[in-house]
């Protein structure tokens, strides 16, 4: 698995990931038209989080996203209330084509963009950290296979969500 930066020429494929069926019931309430997309996703609109690209055997395969927690009080609030370090990372992530999930590739991508990006880039994040869907078993599962582990249950207005660390000393063993 390999990583590069997501540019504007990806924009086509992050609309196209992002209005799969797959993806959209998961992503609900965010505005994922043309416009939506270049607003959130072209490197002109971006703030402190960093857009990747997963790519696997030379193509394209999922999006991911890591982002100091410092840079977002509102959201992470609940996470430090849970025990969080406050030099925490966030992460997002999809896996673009429906063809790829449920095969482990998700954890993969996951495992691998928390090694190399997250704390391989960043020696000053100590954990990183994801809230998917209390209901989106295969997000959470991804993220244990990855060897996240489950810290407590943070509430979102469209549900409940599974709070899930990574800690650097546990992502530097063997993999």
């Amino acid at each position: 698995m390999k990583f590069r930066k997501l540019t504007d020429n990806d924009l086509p494929l992050m609309h196209a990931w992002l209005n799969e069926p797959g993806v959209v019931e998961w992503w609900e309430g965010d505005d994922v038209s043309w416009e939506g997309v270049i607003r959130d996703y072209a490197a002109a609109n971006w703030d402190d989080a960093e857009h990747w690209l997963a790519m696997l055997d030379g193509r394209e395969i999922g999006w991911i996203q890591c982002w100091p927690t410092t840079g977002s009080p509102d959201e992470c609030a609940r996470w430090w209330e849970l025990g969080v370090d406050k030099t925490a990372a966030g992460i997002d992530y999809l896996v673009g084509d429906p063809a790829g999930r449920g095969k482990g590739v998700g954890s993969a991508m996951i495992r691998g963009f928390v090694r190399d990006v997250v704390f391989g880039m960043h020696p000053d994040w100590t954990q990183a950290c994801a809230d998917p869907f209390e209901a989106n078993t295969a997000s959470w599962k991804a993220l244990e296979k990855a060897g996240f582990r489950f810290v407590g249950i943070v509430d979102d207005k469209d549900g409940p969500c599974k709070l899930m660390v990574a800690d650097r000393t546990e992502a530097s063993g063997p993999q």
